[in-house]
C-alpha cells in the first residue's frame, strides 16, 4: 500500500511539473511586441507587383523586427497604400514559405510556412512545427502567437498527407 502511495504521489509531482514547463513555454518573450516598430528585409532576389500591392522576396530571406527574425526562402509582403502619391506604404501581412526560421530572444520557432498579420498582431506558423526554448521541445501541425499577450498555442491536427498528428513534448524538469 505504501509503494502505491509513493508511486501515485510521484506521478502527480511528474504531472505538475510539465504542467507548469507547458505554461511557462506558452508565453512568449514577445509578449507586447511592437507590430508598428520598422521592418527590415533582405533576399538575393526582389519582384515587386505594384498593381497588386505586394513584394516577393526569394532566396535566404532575413526579416528583422525588434528583437525578433524570421529566415525562410521565400517572403511574400502584402502592403496597403499608395507608393505614387505619398511615397508611403503600410505593411498588412508576411507570408513566409519554405525553411521557415522564428527567433525571439528565449525561443525557436521551425516550420514549413507562416503568416504574420499586422494588424490581429498574430504569427501563424504550420507544418512539421517546432517550438524550442530553455524548458524543452514541443512539436505540432499548428503554432499560432499572440504578439499582444505573449500567449502561444499549438494546435494537432492533419499535415496534408500524413496521418493525424498530436501536440508532442519533451521538458526538462528543474533540478533539485
Amino acid at each position: 500500500m505504501r509503494t502505491q502511495l509513493t508511486q501515485f504521489i510521484f506521478v502527480k509531482i511528474a504531472i505538475v511539473t510539465a504542467t507548469i514547463s507547458i505554461a511557462h513555454a506558452q508565453v512568449s518573450a514577445l509578449k507586447e511586441h511592437q507590430v508598428d516598430n520598422p521592418v527590415d528585409i533582405s533576399a538575393d532576389r526582389l519582384e515587386v507587383k505594384q498593381k497588386e500591392n505586394i513584394a516577393l522576396f526569394t532566396g535566404n530571406v532575413v526579416v528583422t523586427q525588434s528583437d525578433m527574425s524570421l529566415v525562410s526562402d521565400r517572403i511574400t509582403v502584402f502592403y496597403e497604400g499608395d507608393r505614387e502619391e505619398n511615397n508611403t506604404s503600410s505593411i498588412s501581412r508576411l507570408d513566409a514559405s519554405g525553411n521557415v526560421v522564428m527567433t525571439s530572444p528565449t525561443e525557436t520557432i521551425k516550420s514549413t510556412w507562416g503568416v504574420y498579420d499586422f494588424s490581429e498582431k498574430i504569427i501563424t506558423l504550420g507544418g512539421n512545427v517546432q517550438l524550442s526554448n530553455a524548458d524543452g521541445q514541443i512539436n505540432s501541425p499548428r503554432l499560432q502567437l499572440n504578439l499582444t499577450t505573449g500567449q502561444i498555442t499549438m494546435d494537432g491536427g492533419r499535415i496534408e498527407g500524413e496521418i493525424p498528428s498530436r501536440v508532442t513534448g519533451q521538458f526538462t524538469p528543474p533540478n533539485n
